[in-house]
């Protein structure tokens, strides 16, 4: 034990150096990467001409009112060296009426047989594509942005964008818009139509948006900007954004979309039954800014199964939210204590241990109200089996200050017959995209309370953070505490009762030489975690001595992890593995490659080996993805784990694949399977998903799960369930 209490004294010790010389790094780092900065902040203006006859829109710019619009064409290149010109030229032009705002794009290219175009379902993935994109920022406030893109093909991709960067996209978030592409002997053309409706923007006579343009030329790896343009900017850095102006005397209205859905279809299990469920989706702008959701009767029956993990940890597993009336706004909601410590995670409502519980009914009110940010959601559930009806509640405002900033409140509240929980708490977060210059950074602070029935009064949270994340050098520390009993029953807490010092230091130079855009330094990472009675609970001291970006955007990095973990309550893993009560330090290391997506075929390896608790470990990883036409996509992904201990050693097997078909832009079937050694079942997921027009669908569902226990041949049928769903969309 004397061994041991040195050990975390040592760890102390070297915790503060590490900082110490963090901080050191940071400072003398950002005084020379500042002598490098480049500020291309001239904001740019872009002109919507108003017109009484809208364009068709069929993605040709042949209609007359093209010729009347101001078009601009002044990008210049973001990848791979930014300021430069771009190699092809592309020119865009902005014409509205009373109910739409239309954007004309035409991308010349003299070698249009060379694009690179595969995706076709909506909401794929551009990376891999020729892509252009848009971003609206409606309100000009430098916070909240619509975001759109196409490709050759003319794939709809949209998503809503809330902070200062990348991390506050939720692309879960579908709009009512149009667009429509064609390829010419000199390039492709563009035609999108985006309803007013659309949009959240302010009752003004006169509108000033922000607005971005981006287009990529993926074979020349090239990446051109209207605005924003320079290493610490980019698409996403609002505050760097041209506007939009000429629009006026618009409405919103006051829209009210109705989506009625029926279900219906058996589930063969134990027993037969029968299902047949109608129900109501509704959305109302109360105001130009302010939106009403209401959801009766709620079914998720079109939703794809979660993938099935084996848990080699003590910790509880997080999966991610899949269902569109929660996934719609959600960063609105959004208060963490970091690393998945959320205060509101929105699958602790409709899911229990596994099992769906009926949501009878649920509301969410989303929008802005003059200088505050507003999100109130409430859904109320039926009983079901040793579940009793529940009802949940969240509230959440912010307060803007100064640019960027805010000062925020969250509230969240579960009663049923069983008791209440609930949390208080407040944030605030200074964010400064300017700072040095065109550097960013974030300073945050917050702090929360639960209270339950019979609860205890070690109830309270606390955070405290600074960000520095930048192109070529990025720095993050935050200090966290959450005493034994605080308790967020809404929320997902990663472990109870701890404190926490979180740092990292990562440079990136750009280098451009011999096909690398970058080279990539971790100098540290450290997670360090105590528990209520201040002993050392559990480390990671983390770096990696290299890594590089291509110019092709593949990624590759070494890394050596350095572990501690006290195990106060022996637990069980994979079967019958027991890791007892003890304090374990080991070490690993690893490797993980990642391929460009402009390639038909791609994928990721990653290779880990050292350490594990008491015995030894190799994980390996990896990850195919084909694509051998537009229409056609094929997955498959296969982890490995290695384990031995002093008495039994095992392996563990997790498989998944899928294939995809994609006829048109709105009709798609897919195929997903699943297996681990773990469960010995094989879950077979089966969509067929058609639109019949913008907002309204149909799908056919197919869930088969077939155990695998034992002998293969004796394989049986656990539950096949087979459902279809129509979901019609009205706007009044």
């Amino acid at each position: 034990m004397k061994n041991s209490n040195h050990r975390e004294l040592n760890i102390n010790f070297g915790l503060k150096r590490i900082m110490k010389i963090g901080l050191y790094l940071f400072v003398l780092l950002v005084i020379f990467n500042n002598g490098f900065a480049i500020d291309n902040h001239n904001q740019k203006f872009l002109k919507a001409i108003r017109i009484s006859t809208s364009p068709k829109i069929d993605g040709l710019l042949k209609d007359s009112v093209w010729q009347i619009a101001e078009p601009t064409d002044d990008f210049l290149q973001q990848e791979p060296n930014a300021g430069n010109p771009p190699t092809f030229r592309t020119v865009v032009k902005a014409l509205y009426d009373s109910d739409a705002l239309y954007i004309g794009v035409f991308c010349y290219d003299p070698e249009p047989n060379k694009m690179i175009a595969r995706e076709l379902k909506s909401d794929g993935n551009l990376r891999g594509d020729d892509n252009f994109m848009i971003i609206f920022d409606t309100f000009n406030d430098k916070k909240s942005a619509y975001w759109f893109g196409t490709n050759p093909l003319g794939m709809r991709d949209d998503a809503i964008l809330s902070g200062t960067d990348f991390r506050g996209f939720n692309e879960e978030w579908n709009g009512i818009w149009e667009v429509k592409t064609a390829i010419t002997d000199i390039g492709w053309s563009i035609e999108f139509k985006f309803p007013f409706s659309t949009f959240k923007f302010s009752n003004s006579q006169q509108q000033v948006w922000g607005i971005n343009f981006s287009r990529q030329i993926r074979r020349l790896n090239e990446q051109v900007l209207w605005a924003g343009v320079g290493p610490n900017l980019g698409m996403f850095k609002l505050s760097h954004a041209g506007l939009l102006i000429g629009i006026e005397n618009v409405k919103r209205g006051n829209p009210i979309y109705f989506k009625p859905f029926l279900s219906g279809g058996f589930q063969k299990s134990e027993e037969r039954n029968r299902v047949l469920k109608p129900g109501l989706d509704i959305k109302y702008g109360i105001t130009q800014n302010l939106s009403l959701d209401l959801t009766f009767n709620t079914d998720f029956a079109q939703i794809e199964a979660d993938r099935m993990r084996i848990n080699l940890t003590r910790f509880p597993l997080f999966f991610p939210e899949k269902r569109d009336f929660f996934l719609e706004n959600i960063n609105v909601f959004d208060y963490t204590l970091g690393f998945r410590n959320y205060i509101f995670y929105s699958r602790r409502i409709g899911l229990s241990k596994g099992r769906e519980i009926p949501i009878n009914a649920g509301a969410r009110l989303v929008g802005r109200i003059n200088n505050y940010e507003v999100g109130l959601l409430n859904v109320q559930t039926a009983g079901k089996g040793d579940e009793p009806t529940t009802n949940y509640g969240v509230i959440r405002f912010k307060r803007d200050l100064f640019d960027q900033s805010y000062i925020g409140f969250i509230l969240t509240n579960k009663i049923s017959k069983r008791g209440y929980n609930r949390v208080f708490g407040f944030d605030a977060q200074y964010t400064n995209t300017s700072f040095l210059g065109d550097k960013t950074l974030n300073v945050g602070t917050g702090a929360l309370r639960s209270d339950e029935t019979n609860g205890g009064r070690k109830n309270y949270a606390f955070k405290i953070f600074a960000s520095y994340p930048n192109d070529e050098l990025s720095f993050f520390a935050s200090y966290r505490i959450a005493q034994k009993d605080f308790n967020p029953e809404m929320g997902f807490l990663f472990m109870r009762g701890f404190q926490s010092v979180t740092s990292n230091l990562r440079f990136t130079p750009r280098v451009n030489f011999y096909g690398m855009k970058k080279i990539v330094f971790q100098l540290y990472e450290i997670d360090y975690y105590w528990n209520e009675k201040k002993e050392f609970s559990l480390a990671n001291l983390s770096f990696s001595p290299f890594g590089f970006i291509t110019n092709s955007d593949d990624r590759f990095h070494l890394f050596f992890v350095k572990n501690f973990e006290f195990v106060e309550n022996e637990f069980t893993l994979f079967d019958t593995n027991k890791v007892t009560t003890d304090k374990y330090w080991f070490n690993s290391y690893g490797l993980n490659l990642e391929t460009s997506r402009r390639r038909n075929l791609f994928g990721e390896f990653s290779f880990i080996t050292g350490g594990f608790y008491n015995g030894n470990k190799q994980s390996y990883e990896i990850s195919l993805n084909a694509t051998p036409s537009k229409h056609l996509t094929i997955s498959l992904d296969y982890d490995i784990n290695r384990i031995e201990f002093s008495s039994n050693r095992f392996t563990t097997h997790e498989i998944g694949g899928r294939i995809r078909y994609d006829f048109t832009t709105m009709v798609y079937s897919s195929v997903f399977a699943q297996w681990n050694n773990e469960l010995n079942e094989l879950n077979i997921n089966y969509r067929f998903s058609w639109q019949p027009k913008l907002g309204s669908y149909f799908y056919l569902v197919i869930n088969h799960l077939v155990s695998t226990e034992g002998d293969l041949k004796k394989s049986r049928t656990k539950d096949i369930v087979i459902l279809s769903k129509v979901v019609w969309f009205m706007m009044i």
